[in-house]
């Protein structure tokens, strides 16, 4: 069967080395499987980054056309159902199977994110993460941890104040992020209001990039009228408390970039006790960093308490405001919708008209 995809979108799939098969690929022998993957193999008879994106577009194609129901199972299910026996059958599994799975996942993220081919939701895969997560009332006020340690500490706040709160797991999750802004939409939530997002996350330059991934994925989904508030600095304790509660970041090779480029990001904001984690030592600088853990609940829910209180009561007369000066850049997207095409024919009934509703 080949689908009737507009040429725009039929290049972004050739780009990806994805194909129609009508054969069932987990099915398949290990011959078979190597004579259509095996276009740049290296380690192993088959592509595996390949092999992941065809088995998952196969599941979305089966699963869009009504020949399959929704997944509605975990990535990991996915993985242990159809990926890993796939590559057990043609000698390309890993000793290392948990660096595949990361693999799959990586491969799927891509095709969600970076070509913008499907969307999880397509093929039902089930949140592994949804107990983390609850859109409030307040929806467009956001309170989101690094770690779901501090799971327990958002839902009181969460039942205090009735905002939106998700708890990653140690990073971000485009699915989780999906199905997260997805819940807004069903509760009728504009997302071109700002949103208020509050962020506890380790102050050190991994932290910053669980918590800059995750504004980036609230954007990819819609969300980009943002103030964003962080909560774990270094002005939140005393420079006594700070030096029983710091540890110094890793400054390998590797690391060293990153650091820098934190480093610059932090000293933008001018936070007065800032000094007391960094160090020079010899003629080299140290940097130190804090977990969020350094920071009681209790002085967290003072500092919430007096920054959630004040956005609550707000009138938000800058929104309509915002509203127009992007109209020219939704009417921009209108217009290049219809003269290229950028999805699956019949699969976006209102087109972009969903950008401006």
């Amino acid at each position: 069967m080949t689908k009737n995809y507009p040429g725009k979108f039929k290049r972004k799939l050739r780009n990806a080395d994805i194909r129609h098969f009508d054969e069932l690929i987990h099915d398949q022998s290990k011959e078979w499987l190597i004579k259509n993957f095996s276009y740049r193999a290296d380690e192993y008879p088959v592509n595996v980054s390949m092999l992941f994106r065809n088995l998952v577009w196969q599941m979305r194609e089966r699963v869009k056309s009504g020949r399959k129901p929704p997944f509605k199972e975990l990535i990991r299910t996915f993985w242990y159902m159809y990926a890993k026996p796939t590559l057990t059958r043609c000698n390309s599994l890993s000793d290392n199977s948990d660096n595949q799975y990361r693999q799959l996942i990586s491969q799927m993220s891509d095709m969600v994110k970076e070509n913008k081919l499907m969307k999880y939701k397509d093929i039902g895969f089930r949140d592994e993460n949804e107990a983390n997560r609850t859109v409030g009332e307040n929806a467009n006020i956001i309170l989101f941890s690094e770690k779901v340690g501090h799971h327990h500490f958002l839902t009181e706040i969460q039942n205090k104040y009735k905002i939106s709160i998700i708890a990653l797991g140690g990073k971000p999750s485009i699915l989780n992020v999906e199905y997260f802004v997805d819940k807004m939409k069903e509760m009728g939530v504009n997302l071109r209001r700002s949103f208020y997002i509050f962020s506890i996350v380790d102050f050190d330059s991994h932290g910053w990039i669980v918590r800059d991934s995750f504004i980036e994925d609230l954007n990819f989904y819609g969300i980009n009228n943002i103030k964003l508030i962080d909560l774990i600095y270094p002005d939140m304790l005393k420079p006594k408390e700070i030096k029983m509660s710091r540890y110094r970041i890793p400054q390998e090779k590797d690391d060293e970039e990153l650091n820098r480029y934190w480093l610059r990001q932090v000293k933008k904001n001018n936070y007065k006790n800032m000094k007391e984690l960094i160090e020079k030592k010899k003629g080299k600088q140290i940097l130190y960093g804090l977990e969020a853990e350094s920071i009681s609940t209790k002085r967290l829910t003072e500092k919430i308490k007096g920054l959630i209180l004040p956005i609550l009561g707000k009138k938000e007369d800058y929104l309509k405001d915002y509203e127009l000066r992007n109209l020219n850049e939704k009417i921009k997207q209108m217009i290049i919708w219809h003269m290229t095409g950028g999805y699956p024919a019949g699969e976006m009934k209102h087109g972009p008209i969903a950008l401006i509703d």
